[in-house]
């Protein structure tokens, strides 16, 4: 079913039609170890969304996890040019720096040409990224909003717009249950 609504999305847009970006939908890289910027080479000069994720659980380190890796998902940005934002993170004032180098981090990105969508994308999974620490962990953050989470973690990331009232009114408002994790992430 997945496959015959991407190919509807992918249709209406060759006809010049809009179709909104699901971020559960997003084509994402495969994660992949940044211990230095050269880790960044094959990184696209093109807007886009990315995640850093550092490693809890080595291969093969726990029996249950079936010899995979897990990593755990510290921030998620966006920018007009995903090669030039994850460069950034190695800067030397950078704050990520040391720890990006320590070789536990990896990263993965999608391409998302259009600003909107981008940043709704973004705000998605800021708020999954917010709602799954505050369900793992049972700890709020102050008013137990998102955005609280999102601008302490988003060091490097371009200036964010105003939230529209109806973003405002989903940060806000406390999930039920966290969102799951978005398809493919």
């Amino acid at each position: 079913m997945e496959a015959l609504a991407r190919m509807v999305a992918d249709s209406l847009a060759r006809h010049g039609f809009d179709v909104p970006v699901d971020h559960r939908h997003l084509e994402w890289s495969r994660w992949f170890r940044c211990e230095s910027s050269f880790s960044l080479l094959l990184v696209p000069s093109a807007a886009g969304i990315y995640a850093l994720g550092e490693e809890i659980v080595a291969p093969g380190e726990i029996p249950s996890a079936g010899g995979k890796r897990m990593l755990a998902v510290f921030q998620v940005a966006e920018s007009e040019d995903l090669c030039v934002a994850l460069s950034r993170l190695f800067a030397p004032k950078s704050p990520l720096a040391e720890r990006l180098s320590s070789g536990r981090c990896f990263v993965r990105f999608a391409q998302v040409a259009d600003a909107d969508q981008r940043h709704g994308a973004c705000g998605s999974l800021r708020y999954w990224l917010a709602s799954s620490g505050e369900a793992a962990t049972g700890v709020t953050r102050g008013s137990g909003t998102a955005r609280d989470f999102s601008t302490q973690s988003d060091v490097t990331s371009a200036p964010a717009a105003k939230p529209s009232e109806s973003e405002e009114s989903t940060l806000d408002a406390p999930p039920s249950a966290p969102p799951p994790l978005p398809a493919g992430f």
